[in-house]
């Protein structure tokens, strides 16, 4: 049965008119704030019911969130940028969550709005963390936990597979592991973005594009969200799975640390803030206010950090997160499950979150159109370069297969030079994607014939 199929054509005329945002904002509640999120609906629940308990205290009132769910991060961004076309609002107050690059994107797009938090709630927050920013120096988003990005492993399903345990980014790359690493598409999720990043900054273009590859042939498959595949690993269908630490340590959480590990690779990973910022034009804004103020406070912070089922933590969910308040790693040492502490911590890697954020939309698509829209054949090359025909060949020519496998479609200069040309064009930029995955499709095909001709 067609669902409101009236209120569907009324919608289109009046966004038509310029008014369609406006219309859905005035019918919402006075006493609703309207959040955008990829966060999973643990947090959702916390904050929700936290949110109300905390608004009536201090301000005497009832408040509550409605949640809009239009998919991941990337979709999320795409979602905005359509609305903001269409209309002076998006309907929405806040976005909420999905790392830090997003809202760098948004600020660019002039889509956020400032706030300026009470002065003793911005105190106990550091300006920056490794030289990451920890908040905007405009305050136009916060960062209101911390997040690392590491690899979610199912210890049961590894002893059982006799597979190797994995420590760093390469240790995935590990031909044994085939079948066993679970993955999501970057062009849905920022945080595999963000770790496909970290792995390229860690090892440099060359070597980190050859880890992405090797590491994409031991994928089983490419799923549509992160959160997806950390409960691929959680129940035992893959043993590896990269992760946001918030997925993995919710599985940690529901499964046990003795069956489900969350690792981050030393000195090969970042820690940086997941985000909050009120959106331009918002409809509520003073709720939108309250929600910051509200996200920011102590009292969010040690939700964060309490164990669930004690006073101030989560009541129904588990959502282990790192606070941004270095003061509560001390204060609750002994009492928070958070076992390191991002402040005390030291990397070797050196991160631009600059080129990050320049690379981002492009990276995304190479990535795509070189390694998942292509898996199926991928998988078969990267076999192929495993079997015992391929040990017929001489050591020179394996070396120069293995190579021409792991090659990177362009330099990483080339890329950025793209991003600044060819790719803001809508045409050129849909004609470069497909020229990628089709050189792609012919190495692979190259590969597998040369393999299995010998």
């Amino acid at each position: 049965m067609p669902l409101l199929p009236s209120m569907t054509f009324c919608r289109v005329l009046l966004a038509a008119a310029g008014l369609g945002t406006l219309f859905l904002a005035a019918r919402a509640d006075e006493n609703e704030v309207v959040v955008i999120s990829p966060h999973w609906q643990g947090i959702r629940d916390e904050t929700s019911r936290a949110f109300s308990a905390w608004h009536q205290q201090h301000y005497g009132k009832p408040a509550t969130i409605r949640w809009r769910d239009v998919g991941g991060t990337s979709q999320i961004i795409r979602f905005l940028r359509s609305e903001y076309q269409a209309s002076p609002s998006s309907g929405v107050d806040v976005l909420y969550g999905g790392g830090v690059d997003p809202y760098h994107d948004l600020k660019t797009d002039g889509l956020l709005t400032r706030y300026d938090p009470p002065t003793e709630i911005l105190a106990q927050i550091p300006a920056e963390l490794h030289g990451v920013a920890l908040y905007d120096p405009d305050h136009e988003w916060f960062g209101t936990s911390l997040s690392g990005f590491g690899i979610v492993i199912n210890q049961r399903a590894r002893e059982a597979a006799r597979l190797s345990d994995v420590q760093t980014w390469t240790d995935l790359a590990d031909p044994r592991l085939a079948g066993w690493v679970s993955g999501c598409d970057p062009r849905s999720s920022g945080s595999v973005l963000a770790i496909d990043e970290i792995i390229l900054q860690a090892y440099g273009w060359d070597k980190g594009w050859a880890v992405l590859m090797a590491m994409s042939g031991n994928v089983r498959n490419f799923l549509s969200s992160a959160a997806a595949a950390t409960v691929e690993v959680g129940l035992g269908d893959a043993a590896y799975g990269v992760s946001i630490d918030i997925y993995g340590q919710a599985q940690v959480g529901y499964y046990g640390a003795e069956n489900v590990r969350f690792v981050l690779p030393e000195g090969q990973t970042v820690i940086t803030p997941d985000s909050i910022g009120i959106l331009k034009n918002p409809p509520h804004a003073e709720l939108a206010r309250h929600l910051v103020e509200f996200v920011l406070s102590r009292d969010n912070q040690l939700l964060w950090m309490k164990p669930k089922g004690s006073p101030g933590g989560a009541t129904r969910n588990i959502v282990n997160r790192m606070s941004v308040y270095p003061a509560l790693y001390d204060e609750l040492a002994g009492v928070t499950p958070i076992l390191d502490n991002p402040f005390h911590t030291r990397s070797d890697l050196v991160y631009s979150g600059a080129l990050a954020a320049k690379r981002r939309a492009i990276l995304s698509a190479v990535i795509a159109a070189s390694m998942i829209d292509t898996h199926d054949l991928l998988v078969r090359a990267w076999t192929a370069l495993h079997s015992p025909a391929m040990q017929r060949l001489s050591p020179e020519r394996q070396q120069a297969l293995l190579a021409d496998y792991a090659s990177p479609p362009c330099s990483a200069e080339e890329l950025l030079r793209l991003s600044d040309t060819i790719w803001k064009d809508p045409l050129q930029h849909t004609a470069l994607v497909e020229r990628w995955q089709s050189q792609a499709l012919d190495r692979y095909r190259r590969l597998l014939q040369e393999i299995a001709s010998n």
